[in-house]
């Protein structure tokens, strides 16, 4: 008897996890189709708009870009450590926020989010959650609960209270997604990797997750899904190895060399965008996948170009809105695609230096 109820429990649960599996939206594509090219035209893109970053003002120099976020016409850029707002023909209009110790005030921004007509930055060091307007007038500063912050590198609203949060890897503390509910206080584990880290703090990707229509995307080491907060999760077909659980647990020093020890097997991805039709994943800037929402079926392009590019390359992708992938480049060492960016421009100008923002519209 007890061997029959124990081999009806090992039925259910087999039967539970093959229906979980089979929920999953299986991807196609992506051992056959790679092309060594990388030639967006061709593909996935339609249109490209290229907009110059200018300023009158000899203190507004980008240096480093981490994140942009495109609302209402303005984009808003976080680099090192200052968050710049330009308006849609690329003309600097303010920064946002100053640094210091005061109320109101930042000592390290980890990342901002924007909604609602208002700008929230992340300030790990202080712990605290920052308010203004977008039109950079202070609103509010609130304390987050105990050390949250001190890992994050991401965050996106998933609603009007609820952040959703990407972390560091840092040791053995490997919650990579955390929700934080700004009314209640209440913070929650959304899901975690087995990977550890040897006293470093290690990141999933600059942007490991992505909201689209309320539905946030995000990604983990070395997996083969996708997983989402409305419960759908896709599946690439693949005939390289795809590291378990029991792999991961033994990754006690996980960083960037993590992965070219792992090249031949599935390596995942870095960073995550989507748009109505397509869902871009970047594996650092080796490659980029594509994926047609419509046909469930991908494909894979070298991230790099040569010196002379049969077509506009997709380039350092650092967001999405709507339809349209939004990247940026800094003129000085993409000199070679002036020719090409010129004609790309609404108002051309000759442009030496300086950053451009370029707006992929996707077909």
């Amino acid at each position: 008897m007890k061997k029959t109820i124990l081999l009806l429990s090992l039925i259910a649960i087999f039967s539970s996890c093959t229906k979980q599996s089979s929920d999953d939206v299986l991807i196609n594509g992506f051992d056959d189709h790679y092309n060594e090219e990388n030639a967006p035209q061709s593909s996935f893109i339609g249109q490209i708009e290229v907009i110059p970053l200018t300023s009158e003002h000899k203190s507004v120099v980008l240096t480093n870009p981490q994140k942009i976020v495109s609302y209402e016409n303005r984009f808003y850029i976080l680099d090192n450590n200052r968050l710049f707002c330009y308006g849609p023909s690329g003309k600097f209009i303010r920064f946002i926020g100053e640094r210091g110790h005061g109320h109101g005030e930042y000592i390290n921004i980890a990342t901002f989010v924007v909604s609602d007509h208002t700008i929230r930055l992340l300030d790990s060091f202080k712990n605290t959650l920052i308010a203004f307007t977008t039109d950079g007038d202070f609103i509010s500063e609130t304390d987050a609960p105990e050390g949250i912050l001190s890992n994050v590198a991401d965050a996106v609203f998933e609603t009007d209270d609820l952040l959703f949060m990407t972390n560091y890897i840092y040791n053995d503390q490997n919650e990579i997604y955390t929700r934080w509910n700004i009314s209640t206080g209440e913070v929650s584990v959304v899901d975690k990797t087995p990977v550890k880290t040897n006293e470093t703090k290690e990141s999933v990707g600059k942007h490991a997750c992505c909201n689209y229509n309320g539905n946030i995307r995000y990604i983990l080491p070395f997996s083969d899904r996708i997983k989402s907060t409305n419960g759908q999760t896709i599946r690439f077909q693949t005939a390289k190895k795809v590291l378990t659980d029991s792999d991961l647990q033994r990754v006690t020093d996980f960083s960037i060399m993590t992965y070219a020890e792992h090249l031949d097997d599935f390596v995942g991805f870095n960073n995550i965008f989507e748009t109505s039709n397509y869902i871009l994943l970047t594996f650092s800037d080796m490659e980029y996948t594509v994926v047609d929402k419509k046909s469930n079926t991908c494909f894979r392009s070298n991230y790099k170009y040569d010196e002379h590019p049969a077509s506009f390359p997709l380039l350092n992708i650092l967001s999405s809105k709507e339809d349209t992938l939004i990247g940026m480049i800094d003129m000085e060492y993409h000199r070679n695609l002036k020719s090409k960016i010129q004609s790309y421009m609404n108002t051309p100008c000759d442009m030496e230096s300086g950053y451009v923002l370029i707006l992929y519209h996707t077909k």
